[in-house]
């Protein structure tokens, strides 16, 4: 009697171990339930990512350590939260998102998108398909890590994408307060994306490339990185910390406009979101991802087609898609010639952009006559109004088009990149995150 009751006692200490075993007040991995869910979610414009797991599953077991590591990388930068479904008061949130597996992890995105029956505004996630280690978790986020930096250019002839902009327009609007980075790297850092989203509607953030040269000589900059502040109170001043996350955000945070609370005016947190609706699937935008589907789709196309492609990259491709599907819904139809719609990812457009000399700011969009071998690139402000007049030129016959010569070439995919030698040794160790840096 007295071994099975020690057994049965075993038993019952082993199970709940395990369900505490999971996520502590330790670890930079929230905790969610229905109470936190929704400010969680909805209150940020950063990525969140959430893991749905049962504490008895082996894969969820196994995914914890991982997860946690993935945690400390992206502090900062990305949100890893996590609901335990096999908790009472959890069940309905892990209803509410169909969850029938453990673990699924889905990535809630800044956007949001209005629910048409209840008029709510709520985030529709996507489910992560990558591999399960820290690493690739981290790689793969830092990949669709959402950014507000503008690229900014002396001239305005070189603004040739939604992401850059011209010093002048840049300083156009004298109230707000400006955050300018100079920097030598080819791509923005995690860091200076998290933190132009951080200041969302408090500051305008920009980034100038060494190669700017008249802007760089404009504000005496001598090495890179420098970041400047440009305050319509305090005129420019340049930052002399150390360039990581807590001195820059404190500097920022110095010169920037006061931060609004969502909540003021009814004192409440924003409530769980409904249950996403099952999408209707609708003709989408054509992804040409190799040679084949870039000669049946534009390329071997009717002598009256003019194609219309978007080159993008993982962070901006739902954005540009979203402006396509517009483009393509709302285009003034013309007898003489049928606009093809498509996209390329900028993994895979290195030779389409060499040989039509197009701008490698992402995403950007231009055209092309193949029968003719004509093409033409769209060049200024990235809004729908000005692409829907652009493209109702183009189909009126008003865009002088330029000759091009040599085949279009879609390239192979890249194959997965290891991690940053950086990177590894974060997820070694812990508590230094290399990610906090410009």
């Amino acid at each position: 009697m007295k071994t099975q009751f020690v057994g049965a006692f075993l038993a019952v200490w082993a199970n709940l171990a395990l369900t505490q075993a999971f996520y502590s007040p330790k670890d930079d991995v929230l905790n969610l339930t229905p109470q936190n869910f929704g400010p969680a979610i909805l209150d940020t414009d950063q990525l969140v990512a959430v893991e749905f797991y049962a504490p008895w599953c082996g894969h969820c077991q196994k995914l914890a350590p991982e997860w946690k590591k993935a945690a400390t990388n992206l502090k900062g930068l990305v949100s890893l939260a996590a609901v335990d479904c096999d908790v009472e008061a959890n069940k309905g949130i892990c209803a509410m998102y169909e969850i029938k597996g453990f673990p699924t992890i889905k990535l809630f995105s800044p956007e949001l998108r209005k629910n048409k029956k209840t008029g709510e505004l709520t985030k529709v996630p996507t489910d992560y398909q990558g591999p399960r280690d820290a690493k690739s978790i981290v790689d793969s986020l830092l990949s669709s890590q959402p950014s507000n930096v503008q690229f900014v250019k002396w001239n305005e002839k070189d603004v040739k994408s939604k992401k850059s902009i011209s010093l002048e327009n840049f300083l156009e609007n004298e109230t707000l307060p400006k955050a300018l980075l100079f920097t030598n790297k080819p791509s923005t850092t995690p860091l200076y994306k998290a933190l132009s989203v951080d200041f969302k509607n408090r500051m305008a953030v920009g980034e100038v490339k060494q190669s700017e040269k008249n802007i760089v000589a404009e504000y005496g900059v001598e090495s890179f990185p420098t970041l400047i502040v440009i305050s319509p109170t305090e005129g420019t001043v340049k930052f002399e910390g150390k360039l990581n996350r807590d001195s820059l955000k404190k500097f920022m945070e110095k010169y920037a406009l006061p931060p609004t609370d969502k909540n003021a005016k009814t004192g409440k947190s924003s409530p769980p979101p409904p249950a996403p609706k099952k999408e209707v699937k609708k003709k989408v935008v054509q992804a040409i991802e190799d040679d084949t589907m870039m000669a049946s789709h534009c390329l071997n196309a009717p002598g009256n087609t003019v194609c219309v492609i978007a080159i993008t990259g993982d962070e901006d491709k739902q954005d540009t898609l979203d402006t396509l599907s517009i483009l393509k819904d709302t285009e003034k139809k013309s007898e003489g010639i049928d606009l093809q719609y498509g996209w390329i990812h900028a993994d895979q457009a290195s030779d389409i952009t060499n040989t039509l000399q197009l701008s490698q700011d992402y995403p950007s969009i231009f055209i092309i006559h193949p029968s003719k071998q004509l093409y033409k690139n769209y060049v200024g402000s990235w809004s729908e109004k000005n692409l829907q007049q652009w493209l109702a030129q183009v189909s009126s016959g008003r865009i002088n088009a330029w000759g091009y010569q040599g085949d279009l070439k879609i390239n192979e995919k890249p194959a997965p990149v290891e991690a940053e030698e950086e990177i590894e040794e974060e997820v070694a160790h812990k508590n230094e995150p290399v990610r906090d840096e410009l």
